[in-house]
């Protein structure tokens, strides 16, 4: 059996079909209430018009130039989604849209010389889209609460079950409020597989080395030990397996008062469980953190605008090549992302690579004189001007402006490798 084409058949090709369809349902929504915060904005800055927005050129020209930057700015937040979490946190991501739509406004007055516009029509735009899309979105979530109810909004969990476990995952899943989703289960038990092997995939649980594989075709969000006897050792790996992807790992435990100092206590559909959970989990800080690391990487972007510009000209000028480079890093749940650098080798740089890592002393040394860098490229390792491209992967959302350093992509395999060799 195919375990990861069954997989996508099973959860991903589904899930996404509707993710999509949902994704442009709420675009146009957005759109739409962007629509009625100028329509707003217009009716109390010109009120003496008493006309439509769209019928001033300037104020639709400006309408055309915000919409998409707006758009993108809700993607970044990561706000353009069914709500799921509490409406502080929600509040704090549209806070933010509507402070990086300011920011924007100011340099596009001021860049452009909209002295035409009244700075109190620019003023209320933020204003008027915070209000018109916080609570647009919470009542659309509260109109689509069924749709979440209805098991649309899932927990990706794999599952590691015997036949005590049975009543347990009767309950979990069967509580569409708790949108949890069994896309894989390892079990042997006869009864857990007869029951749920038309809804997931079940595998013996000696193959559940595999997990870390399924962790990286798609997100998982949890693994969930459910077995009434419990396996050290195998609990250890897979705690150490889920702690280096980023993804939480429950061990339902029969005992309250059972605790381990890296655990934390939660209750799920009436059962206890220590959860180790290797990520930051409070939304609301999390949500603070978002807000900063997008106000301050927007502003430096805004304020090194001119040095992005000078030295993407050096770089063109003093050797063939894009400006800027991709480097293929593992980020969160060990999914691979891309790192933007400004360019500092010559196109040719691979092919030397294999020769130079002889003359190497040692892991992580470096050679003073490298013929593979360009001359501006020495003069940005050494500055570290280089990694200046970087505040757009904080934009992203791949990277925090205070945080640690993603593992290159192949340090990650030979350590994959050496684990299971």
């Amino acid at each position: 059996m195919d375990v990861f084409t069954n997989y996508y058949q099973l959860h991903k090709t589904p899930d996404m079909k509707r993710r999509n369809i949902l994704k442009y349902l709420l675009s146009s929504i957005d759109i739409l209430a962007i629509l009625l915060v100028f329509q707003s904005s217009y009716f109390f800055s010109y009120i003496h018009n008493g006309k439509f927005f769209y019928t001033e050129k300037n104020l639709l020209l400006l309408f055309i130039t915000i919409l998409p930057f707006w758009l993108l700015v809700l993607y970044l937040v990561r706000s353009t989604g069914i709500p799921t979490r509490r409406y502080k946190v929600l509040s704090l991501l549209y806070l933010q849209s509507s402070i990086a739509i300011f920011y924007f406004l100011i340099v596009f007055y001021f860049s452009f010389r909209l002295y035409h516009v009244q700075r109190l029509f620019l003023t209320e735009l933020p204003f008027f889209g915070f209000l018109f899309l916080f609570f647009g979105r919470i009542l659309i979530y509260k109109v689509l609460k069924r749709f979440g109810e209805n098991g649309h909004n899932h927990v990706i969990a794999i599952i590691i079950a015997d036949d005590s476990s049975l009543a347990f995952i009767e309950n979990l899943l069967s509580n569409k409020k708790l949108g949890y989703k069994a896309v894989v289960i390892f079990t042997e038990s006869t009864r857990v597989k007869a029951k749920y092997e038309n809804i997931s995939i079940i595998l013996p649980e000696k193959f559940s080395g595999i997990i870390t594989d399924l962790i990286k075709v798609d997100f998982v969000d949890e693994v969930l030990y459910l077995k009434e006897k419990h396996d050290a050792a195998h609990i250890r790996e897979i705690i150490t397996t889920c702690e280096d992807l980023g993804v939480t790992f429950r061990l339902k435990s029969a005992s309250p008062k059972e605790s381990l100092t890296s655990a934390v206590k939660t209750d799920i559909a009436d059962g206890k469980f220590l959860s180790f959970i290797n990520i930051p989990n409070n939304s609301y800080s999390l949500a603070i953190k978002k807000t900063l690391d997008i106000n301050i990487a927007l502003m430096m972007i805004v304020v090194l605008s001119p040095a992005f510009f000078i030295l993407g000209v050096l770089i063109k000028l003093t050797s063939r090549g894009p400006i800027i480079s991709k480097l293929s890093k593992i980020g969160w749940r060990g999914h691979q992302i891309k790192i933007y650098r400004f360019r500092t080798m010559f196109l040719n740089a691979e092919r030397e690579s294999f020769y130079l890592t002889s003359k190497m002393k040692g892991p992580g040394s470096e050679l003073e004189d490298d013929p593979r860098l360009t001359r501006i490229g020495r003069f940005l390792l050494k500055s570290g001007l280089d990694q200046l491209p970087e505040l757009f992967n904080v934009l992203e959302g791949d990277m925090s402006i205070i945080g640690p350093r993603h593992p290159l992509e192949s340090d990650s395999i030979k350590s994959f490798n050496r684990k299971y060799s």
